[in-house]
């Protein structure tokens, strides 16, 4: 059972996932844009941001885990 605090902060960090993964879904409908116009400059830059962004989900899923398992 998660105390007030632990709650809370579970809260917060479903949040910061829900904003984390609308980004993540922005980026890769905005990188097939590019690849529709062959923009291979904005499609490095989007790869780029899809990485740290999917990187970012994983680390706050294992963030929300770590606090629900105490």
């Amino acid at each position: 059972m998660l105390n007030f605090l632990s709650k809370k902060v579970v809260d917060f960090q479903k949040k910061k996932l829900d904003l984390a993964e609308g980004t993540l879904k922005k980026y890769i409908q905005e990188m097939k844009e590019f690849e529709n116009t062959g923009d291979s400059k904005g499609i490095k830059n989007h790869k780029k941001m899809i990485k740290i962004w999917t990187q970012n989900i994983e680390k706050i899923k294992k963030e929300i885990k770590k606090i629900e398992s105490r």
